[in-house]
């Protein structure tokens, strides 16, 4: 993932520019993937690990991470006939990359509103 990690575009049509408003929702992704990255287990059953990355998949794409939510889609894929060895750990190391990625990006959107506070 190289880039862009949030489509700003697709936020702004939900929060109108309010800063306040996208801080918060920011603050609720971390919220929902710490707690829904602590059950990213690529040995869970399949009903569990649906669960987790369809619930990541959600979080992603209120924010606009498109990159990080259709990889959570597509790990949704690797239950039953579709579980092939070893793609459920490739899944977790592609998608906790992602996670990273996409907290890097709010964290240098945070940074650019404080500075942006200070000068205003």
């Amino acid at each position: 993932m190289s880039g862009t990690q949030i489509d700003f575009d697709h936020l702004n049509r939900y929060v109108d520019g309010d800063t306040a408003l996208t801080r918060e929702i920011f603050s609720l992704f971390q919220h929902q993937v710490e707690m829904w990255g602590r059950g990213l287990d690529a040995g869970a059953d399949d009903e569990v690990w649906e669960s987790v990355v369809h619930s990541l998949k959600g979080s992603a794409r209120a924010i606009g991470a498109n990159g990080l939510a259709g990889m959570c889609e597509a790990a949704e894929r690797l239950v039953g006939e579709g579980r092939r060895m070893g793609a459920r750990d490739v899944a977790v190391q592609n998608i906790e990359f992602a996670i990273d990625q996409v907290r890097t990006e709010i964290q240098r959107w945070e940074h650019a509103r404080s500075l942006k506070d200070l000068q205003g």
